[in-house]
């Protein structure tokens, strides 16, 4: 067989190979780029989510105090009622103990509100940060393929080079 049919079949595959990495490598950078947007819009969210989940624990920590309060009121008045000195008074201590009841079964039922809202938050909370670790993973692999691509186009183009002098040496060009 002709030396000359061979390598130049041989650099024929090497350049149909290097077209098909360098075809390869064009989409990798544009799919890094949407990777890369998606986990920064997941980690915008996940930033909000936080920060929801903070300021519904700062508003059950409020009504929580609140709530004690008015349970210290409720006590402080039925320990009284017993001392109440007039029908009036004593009359007047019930309306209140009634209405600090009713705001406590009003805070309570808050709380309760809030709570659910926070469990629901944390586990949206937990949601995105499955998918940002999800994202962080497979851009962390087109990453890596996109470095082997390049080391690899590297290679072939030493390759291509090698055969191309080997040509050029067997035939003194």
């Amino acid at each position: 067989m002709n030396p000359v049919k061979v390598i130049s079949g041989e650099i024929r595959k090497l350049r149909d190979r290097v077209s098909k990495v360098e075809e390869a490598l064009k989409h990798i950078p544009k799919e890094i780029g949407e990777l890369e947007t998606q986990l920064d819009t997941v980690r915008n969210l996940l930033t909000q989510k936080e920060s929801e989940s903070l300021e519904v624990v700062r508003e059950i920590r409020k009504l929580e105090h609140e709530f004690t309060e008015v349970k210290q009121k409720v006590f402080y008045h039925d320990k009284y009622l017993r001392r109440a000195e007039s029908p009036r008074e004593y009359e007047r201590m019930i309306k209140e103990r009634d209405r600090l009841t009713s705001k406590a079964f009003e805070l309570n039922n808050r709380i309760a509100e809030l709570r659910s809202r926070y469990d629901k938050l944390k586990a949206e909370e937990l949601d995105l940060y499955q998918k940002e670790q999800a994202l962080e993973k497979e851009l962390y692999q087109k990453k890596r393929e996109y470095g082997a691509l390049l080391n690899e186009l590297r290679g072939l183009s030493n390759l291509l080079e090698r055969k191309v002098r080997e040509l050029e040496e067997k035939f003194n060009l």
